[in-house]
Formats: C-alpha cells, sequence, structure tokens
C-alpha cells in the first residue's frame, strides 16, 4: 500500500511541470536604412535609420484540466530606433534621442482558452486590425500600406489606446472555427460613456481567406494627418471587407474600407506576391487614399504604390530592399523612399 502511495505522488510530481507550459521568450530585431524624397523645395531627403516594430516578448499558458487553459502574453516594443516617419524630409533626431532604448506595450494580456474559444483582457489588436497586416506582403516594413504610402487607414491598423489598432482596456473573445469559420467580437471598458466596439468574421481554408469587420466608438476629431469636421470622427463607424488567395508560386490580396466617417477617407487596397523560390520573393502593392471634403480640400486624394524584393536567409533571418511612393493630387506633396533592411527574429 505504501509503494502505490508513494508511486503515486512520485508520478503527480514528474507530471506536475507538464501542466504549466514554460514561458516562451521571443522577440525580433528589426532595422531599416532609407532614403527619402519629397516635392517640397530645399527638403533635406536624409538617410535614416528606422526600427520598424522591433519587439521583445514573453507568452504562455497553463492547463487548467477539462480542455481549459489559462494564457497570457506581454509584448513590448523596443525603440532602437526613430519609426520610418510619415514625414520623410522630419528631423529624425529631434527629440528622439532620449527615447533610443526605450519599451512601449504592446500586446500585454491574460485570459482563458477552451472549446467555447478564447477571451482575453488587456491590450490587444482590435478585430479591424487583425486583418491588414494578413493581406499586406509588406507590413511592419517603412513600406507597408498602414505607414507613409497611406493604402491603409493607419489610425485603425496602428497606434496604441482605446480608439487604435492595439486596444487598450480591452475585452476580446474568439470563436472556435468551425468550418473555416471565425468570429472576434471586442469592447473597451474605459468607463467613458463611448466606448469602441467592433466585430469581424473570417473563413479560411488553405488557400482562401475572406474577411469583414465593423468597428465603431469614438475617436478624435484628429486621426494621423487627417483633421475631420465635428460631428465626423467622432462617435463614427468604419467598416472594411478583404480576402487572400494564396498558392505555392503566387499570392494575391485585396482590402477596401469604408472608414470615412472615422478617419475622414476611404481605402482601397491591391497586393500580389510571386515566389521566385522557397527563399526570393518580389512584391507589389498598390492603393488608394478617397479623403472626404469634410476632412480637407476636395479631391485632395492620394495614391501609393510599393514593390520590394524580399530574401529569406533562414527561418529566422531576412533582408530586403523597396521602393514606394505616393503621389497627392496636391503640390508640393509626393513622397517617395528607398529602404533596405534586415530582422532578425528569436
Amino acid at each position: 500500500m505504501k509503494k502505490s502511495i508513494l508511486a503515486i505522488a512520485v508520478a503527480a510530481t514528474m507530471a506536475a511541470p507538464a501542466a504549466i507550459a514554460a514561458p516562451t521568450v521571443y522577440g525580433n530585431v528589426h532595422l531599416s536604412l532609407n532614403q527619402a524624397d519629397n516635392d517640397i523645395p530645399d527638403a533635406k531627403n536624409n538617410l535614416s535609420v528606422s526600427s520598424n516594430t522591433s519587439a521583445l516578448g514573453v507568452k504562455g499558458s497553463e492547463d487548467l484540466g477539462d480542455g481549459l487553459k489559462a494564457i497570457y502574453k506581454l509584448e513590448f516594443g523596443v525603440t532602437i530606433g526613430p519609426k520610418p516617419t510619415t514625414d520623410p524630409d522630419s528631423d529624425y533626431l529631434t527629440g528622439g534621442e532620449s527615447a533610443v532604448g526605450a519599451l512601449t506595450g504592446r500586446d500585454q494580456f491574460v485570459g482563458l482558452k477552451g472549446g467555447f474559444g478564447a477571451i482575453k483582457f488587456g491590450t490587444m489588436s482590435s478585430n479591424y486590425k487583425q486583418m491588414g497586416g494578413k493581406v499586406d506582403p509588406l507590413y511592419r516594413t517603412p513600406l507597408e500600406g498602414r505607414g507613409f504610402l497611406q493604402t491603409q487607414s493607419s489610425a485603425l491598423h496602428g497606434g496604441r489606446g482605446m480608439n487604435r489598432g492595439r486596444q487598450t482596456h480591452t475585452a476580446q473573445y474568439v470563436s472556435p472555427k468551425m468550418a473555416g469559420i471565425q468570429l472576434v467580437a471586442n469592447t473597451t471598458f474605459s468607463g467613458s460613456e463611448d466606448e469602441t466596439s467592433g466585430i469581424g468574421i473570417r473563413w479560411s481554408n488553405k488557400a482562401f481567406l475572406v474577411y469583414a469587420d465593423y468597428i465603431t466608438g469614438r475617436t478624435s476629431t484628429t486621426t494621423g494627418d487627417i483633421t475631420c469636421v465635428s460631428p465626423a470622427c467622432e462617435t463614427e463607424a468604419a467598416t472594411k471587407v478583404g480576402g487572400k488567395f494564396s498558392a505555392k508560386a503566387f499570392s494575391v490580396a485585396a482590402q477596401y474600407e469604408s472608414a470615412e466617417d472615422r478617419t475622414g477617407a476611404d481605402y482601397a487596397f491591391l497586393a500580389g506576391t510571386f515566389n521566385i523560390n522557397a527563399n526570393n520573393a518580389i512584391s507589389l502593392t498598390y492603393g488608394m487614399q478617397d479623403r472626404k471634403e469634410a476632412s480637407g480640400a476636395p479631391d485632395d486624394d492620394s495614391t501609393g504604390v510599393a514593390l520590394l524584393y524580399n530574401h529569406k536567409m533562414s527561418k529566422m533571418t531576412n533582408v530586403y530592399v523597396g521602393y514606394g511612393a505616393r503621389a497627392e493630387d496636391a503640390d508640393n506633396e509626393d513622397v517617395s523612399m528607398i529602404t533596405a533592411g534586415i530582422r532578425k527574429k528569436f
């Protein structure tokens, strides 16, 4: 009897560590050298090094039994250098040196996951933001659509806050996949009169991804470089639809955003990638920003295009070189950028 009890105790002791998975430390260091140009007379157009969402994080889970897990994630942005600027002629060093080495909050949440799906509390990408990077092959490079090209909404796909792409004070529910269909719903709990809430639906299989997202809530009358006239951009909604087809040799994607009431503009985005082989690819993106009269001068729209060559040196390291340009209807507003970068994941 004593031997049986001892055997059970030893077995339980050995099994306990398996229930609490060891935390996973991960991150990436992503730097690029950028040469910017614009139409402004006497522009400086300096070469600059930028950090492109370099990050450090820890994540993990604990098995609670009966198919239930506790999950957590703490991710921080690492300010190795300034972000790529939407004004290629700005002085990167002005006020920027003191921030180098600082940590900023990114996805930071705790929650439960099981057969019902997952519920998370904290700071995380909103339903609206999540799919933007899925269709943009240049995501998290200086030529991404949500950046200076402005072919995706910068306010709703980037930043951190109750009304930005990475929502704070948020509860989010993600359903389990059923026949390839998944639902995502989130809302802020900030104690304010108007919370930011959204819902999205995705359908995917091996080759296809299709999605639709809706978000509503209070934002600012100034979002990015778009200034809205009240009551626009205060308590308004945005919707978007998109999709992607992926094959071994290539992929194509498209996204449309009806966001004029929330950001002052609508956006159309197209992307394609040709895989030369397993380690080399060429990507092309094209898009338009249709600014509304309430947010600026009539017909003050823009068109953005970017081309990038990417080389995988390993599963964790890649280098790239690319060119992007944004053409504005307004005079002396066109901007372009040549970039070369390296990203090391760990």
